[in-house]
């Protein structure tokens, strides 16, 4: 399968950068779909584990070339396991965060994913947010250093990841505020923060200095927007007049065909 070039620019008139899934372009290799989504007018992409992606220096090239921005990639920690709620874990989180930031650098990524781990029973809540923050201040001065920006994620735990310790974004606002700097920010997850509080527009304009990445899916089913019950445009529209310049990834299970979610992609972030 080949690059087509001789598709509607889709994507031209997105007022956000909205990144879409590499998996919606199969056939194809990884510079290649960069050059699919450039084709069709989009201007970014997402897959957390570009990060080990073999050809990543090909690719943040092709990427600079064409304009392509990429969104996150995978940092340190777990859902389901350890992560930083644990003060043991603080070493390894310091060496893969040590290790993520070249493999981000040569994509042209400046977010990187931390997951703190499982809520764990031997810590009260209290402890377990401490050691959050002391994970974030320990690594805050390399990511300074490097460009990068470290985003915290909350997740649902009721539908889909039970047992994860951070699920609030008063409580992620909480451990950015302490952590007090510029690189550790939250990585918002509109469809998790959607099941877990709601008022998402709301939670968006509150939260604002604290958030430095997004993710987006419907709700219920984690798929495109137009499936569910959330107003992406509307949604789309608020993160823009917060002032964010970031991009906004797609995080979703894919049930339609490629094009057609890009058109509704691009009604979305078109208001």
């Amino acid at each position: 399968m080949a690059v087509n070039y001789n598709v509607e620019k889709i994507g031209a008139n997105l007022r956000a950068s909205i990144a879409v899934i590499p998996g919606w372009f199969p056939g194809l290799s990884h510079v290649e779909i960069v050059q699919q989504i450039a084709a069709y007018g989009f201007d970014a992409f997402e897959s957390l584990g570009a990060r080990d992606w073999e050809d990543r220096a090909e690719v943040g090239a092709c990427c600079r070339d064409l304009g392509i921005r990429v969104g996150a990639v995978s940092g340190s920690g777990s859902i389901n396991a350890d992560g930083p709620v644990n003060p043991e874990f603080h070493d390894t989180f310091e060496k893969e965060i040590r290790e993520t930031i070249p493999k981000a650098r040569a994509l042209g990524a400046t977010a990187i994913c931390g997951v703190v781990g499982a809520d764990r029973d031997d810590m009260s809540k209290e402890q377990q947010m401490d050691n959050i923050v002391a994970a974030g201040k320990r690594v805050a001065p390399i990511l300074e250093d490097a460009g990068m920006t470290l985003v915290w994620e909350p997740l649902n735990i009721k539908v889909n990841h039970a047992g994860y310790f951070l699920v609030y974004s008063k409580d992620a606002a909480d451990i950015v505020r302490r952590t007090d700097s510029a690189s550790v920010k939250i990585l918002f997850d509109v469809y998790h923060q959607q099941i877990s509080e709601g008022d998402v527009i709301r939670n968006i304009q509150e939260y604002t200095a604290e958030i430095g990445h997004y993710h987006f899916a419907d709700n219920p089913g984690r798929h495109e927007p137009s499936t569910g019950e959330l107003n992406y445009k509307a949604i789309f529209r608020a993160i823009h007049e917060t002032g964010y310049k970031g991009v906004i990834s797609a995080e979703l299970g894919k049930t339609m065909e490629t094009e057609q979610i890009l058109r509704i992609l691009a009604e979305c972030g078109s208001w």
